[in-house]
């Protein structure tokens, strides 16, 4: 796309290059590459369009890779927030097995005194602590009491291995927990620094569009005013030229419905308040349109508004403008004759029916055309 923008803004130089401000030659062919220069400032504007459009539609996918960035942003607070937590928990749990290691080992050597001191003392110690008893009873009783503190004695420390092991797995499944967020982050710590590569990157290109945009316009604003130039020595050359004399002619005998009077209006496509710059008279398509006086075809081609349209060189700064022809009957440079057919009515460019957009041009300003017309019959 930037090297479609660079060709464009080559072709819009070339294009100045070959319309010199000063501009000389025959009335027509100043018309002529003042029409070439119009067709390239509505080509340029559609390529600046289409820059724009193509500008908006890169805002769009920044806005949305934005978004996505802020929500991998609030996910990763959030992994990390958990991470934290388990990382709390993952700590309590080693103190946990600190704890019951320590109990477990003090208890292991609680027991292995006790076993040792009966060791020592052998059988004599059961012996003794039996014979003291008052009768058969208090002995068996009191060998009961022994078994059941050796008893009671191995069952705790069993409790607290078996705690110990319960521990010990939850620490470990903790840390495969936390070994698992620690990739889910790592994900999208990577996914959000593609995203903002991806976004830096639309950034960049929109900027370049917005600097090819403006120098477009910058061209554009270059080859109005060299238009402008060439419209000045139009004027220049038809003041030159001696006018043919006499009233204007009504260009439609037979047809004087007037549609659109000279001066402000709402634009019938757009809706847009604009001045009108001539007379629209409806008539049937194809009908003949005369020349309004003698003079010469200084410009017979199309406009994207105009449609087809001729304009003829009276003389003395007079120039009269017939648009949204069907069809050209005379070409540039072609003398006409007061009354001669040299178009046929139509209704090509922005027309919404058949009907002739008709103006008066003095010295390069559009004039009420009744107010140079020779009174209708």
């Amino acid at each position: 796309m930037f090297r479609k923008c660079v060709v464009v803004i080559l072709l819009i130089v070339t294009i100045i290059s070959i319309f010199p401000t000063s501009a000389g030659g025959s009335i027509a062919d100043l018309r002529y590459k003042q029409q070439q220069i119009e067709n390239q400032i509505k080509e340029i504007r559609k390529k600046a369009d289409d820059l724009k459009g193509e500008k908006k539609s890169i805002e769009t996918e920044i806005q949305i890779l934005d978004s996505e960035l802020r929500a991998l942003t609030l996910e990763t607070e959030k992994q990390e927030v958990q991470k934290q937590e388990l990382n709390m928990r993952i700590a309590e749990s080693e103190q946990k097995i600190v704890e019951l290691t320590d109990e477990i080992d003090k208890n292991n050597e609680l027991l292995e005194e006790r076993l040792r001191a009966m060791y020592m003392n052998g059988t004599g110690g059961y012996l003794e602590i039996i014979l003291n008893a008052e009768n058969l009873i208090d002995a068996l009783t009191r060998m009961d009491m022994i078994q059941l503190i050796v008893k009671s004695d191995v069952e705790l420390l069993k409790t607290i291995n078996e705690q110990k092991t319960e521990v010990e797995e939850l620490k470990a499944a903790q840390e495969i927990r936390r070994h698992e967020l620690t990739a889910v982050i790592n994900d999208l710590n990577a996914k959000q620094d593609e995203v903002l590569i991806a976004s830096r990157s639309k950034e960049n290109y929109m900027l370049s569009l917005q600097s090819n945009i403006e120098e477009i316009i910058r061209q554009e604003a270059a080859m109005e005013e060299q238009s402008k130039q060439i419209e000045k020595d139009i004027l220049a050359a038809q003041r030159a030229v001696e006018y043919a004399g006499g009233e204007l002619m009504w260009p439609l005998p037979g047809h004087y419905k007037i549609t659109s009077d000279f001066g402000g209006r709402s634009h019938p496509i757009t809706g847009v308040w604009h001045n009108h710059g001539g007379t629209d008279i409806a008539a049937p398509n194809g009908t003949d349109i005369l020349s309004s006086n003698d003079g010469v075809v200084i410009f017979a081609g199309f406009h994207w508004s105009y449609g087809n349209y001729i304009i003829v060189d009276h003389g003395g700064g007079i120039a009269t403008l017939y648009a949204h022809c069907s069809r050209l009957l005379a070409g540039e440079g072609q003398p006409v004759s007061k009354g001669e057919a040299i178009a046929k009515i139509g209704s090509t460019g922005e027309s919404t029916g058949n009907h002739l957009h008709y103006e008066v041009r003095v010295n390069g300003v559009r004039k009420n055309p009744m107010e140079y017309l020779k009174p209708r019959n």
